[in-house]
């Protein structure tokens, strides 16, 4: 079976809920038009992404905390079920990112709708990334989740969640078919050396190379910031516009054998980057390398796991004797 999906690259109507919500049912409603039945938005997509909190220290940064904190949502809330809503009318499954309120907390959440409009899943990132933490909780360990439907096995990780190794494994043991990797815009500290591991390259270099490692579909959907918006990112602090510069959309869709489907979108311009997917092409990727299976040597994992007791000491610990019993790798005493 051959289907449209499509990784989103555009700008939220920075920290403004309803704005992001109106731009966000445009954007299924065009997937719709488009025949697309998977559509992936960015990294907390509504209300969009607080970069301050990278620029200045977390108290200087207060008001864009607290305009991000109001503009979070519920996820029984009047703004989810509006989405449901655009997917069922466009008949498409939608992964979106968003800001989600948890009575007095807030978390960098993902919630995959249904082409029926039905809530199939929610997760949170399990552990936001450095600055990140003086925003957002964290998501418990439970939060790694594929969700079997008609068009395949789908699943989702944000931003950074996307480049750690037992993260990955999870999601591949899961048999996770299709992955929406959610990521912000790459326009944040663009050309300064010392960030490199936030550019673009390097982490659509990430979704792709997650995509050839599991044997697995992977849609990059990320965010654009503005010229409009970047006097607010900075506070209007002139020395910063130049860590912040516009643009920074980057969208893919990526085949299980690594091969970029999609054809880039200039980074300073909204759109839906489609490309037309067949699962079949996974069964080609899996003859050669299943991570979770023919490939995967679970007994190699709780070997290093057992044999790593924390940093180098002069009495490491002994080397453990592997047995398999029943079918299941333990330690001989």
């Amino acid at each position: 079976m051959t289907i449209k999906v499509a990784a989103v690259q555009a700008a939220p109507v920075w920290m403004d809920a309803q704005g992001t919500l109106d731009k966000t049912i445009a954007l299924i409603e065009e997937a719709g038009r488009k025949d697309v039945k998977l559509i992936g938005f960015g990294e907390v997509w509504l209300p969009g992404y607080p970069f301050t909190i990278w620029l200045q220290p977390p108290m200087v940064a207060m008001d864009i905390v607290m305009r991000h904190r109001m503009s979070a949502i519920t996820v029984d809330g009047p703004e989810m079920r509006a989405i449901q809503d655009a997917a069922a009318r466009a008949d498409t499954y939608v992964m979106m990112g968003f800001a989600e309120r948890d009575r007095g907390s807030i978390y960098c959440s993902q919630a995959l709708i249904s082409d029926r409009g039905e809530l199939l899943m929610t997760r949170r990132k399990l552990r936001p990334t450095h600055m990140e933490r003086t925003v957002w909780g964290e998501g418990p360990v439970t939060d790694i989740k594929v969700v079997d439907t008609p068009i395949g096995k789908l699943g989702g990780l944000c931003c950074w969640e996307n480049i750690q190794p037992i993260n990955r494994q999870g999601m591949y043991q899961l048999g996770e078919q299709i992955h929406v990797a959610c990521w912000p815009s790459f326009a944040m500290f663009k050309g300064h050396r010392p960030a490199y591991a936030l550019s673009a390259e390097a982490n659509i270099n990430e979704s792709q190379s997650y995509a050839l490692q599991g044997g697995c579909f992977v849609l990059a959907a990320n965010s654009i910031i503005t010229p409009e918006s970047i006097d607010d990112i900075c506070m209007g602090n002139e020395e910063l516009r130049g860590m912040v510069q516009p643009g920074g959309g980057a969208a893919a869709v990526f085949a299980p054998d690594g091969f970029r489907l999609t054809d880039p979108i200039d980074e300073n311009t909204d759109g839906l980057a489609i490309a037309e997917i067949d699962l079949m092409m996974i069964e080609g990727a899996k003859v050669f390398a299943d991570p979770a299976g023919h490939y995967y040597r679970p007994d190699l994992a709780r070997h290093v796991l057992e044999g790593y007791a924390g940093p180098a000491s002069a009495n490491p610990p002994a080397e453990p004797t592997l047995s398999v019993v029943d079918d299941k790798i333990e330690a001989a005493e």
